[in-house]
């Protein structure tokens, strides 16, 4: 999904959520932080993948890159989920 598109589907989430009085900060919240969870998802995919072509030849450094992409996203998680 392009970031345009996220985009689109979140403003309908969050204009779908006010127009039925759902307009707490926690609902607003909780799809922004999908959307962004999305978003960091897909890149991570990519990322790994970029990884693991750029580095055939070398497995050991791509699954070292790849575990340290893995724990970068973990902790954004981890600070995304103190927002609630």
């Amino acid at each position: 999904m392009s970031v345009k598109q996220l985009a689109d589907t979140t403003t309908n989430q969050i204009l779908t959520a006010i127009e039925n009085n759902m307009n707490d900060p926690k609902s607003i919240s909780k799809i922004i932080e999908s959307a962004l969870l999305k978003v960091m998802s897909e890149t991570r995919a990519g990322s790994v993948e970029v990884v693991n072509v750029c580095c055939s030849a070398d497995q050991d450094l791509a699954h070292k890159i790849a575990h340290e992409l893995h724990q970068k996203e973990n902790a954004l998680i981890a600070n995304l989920m103190t927002l609630r």
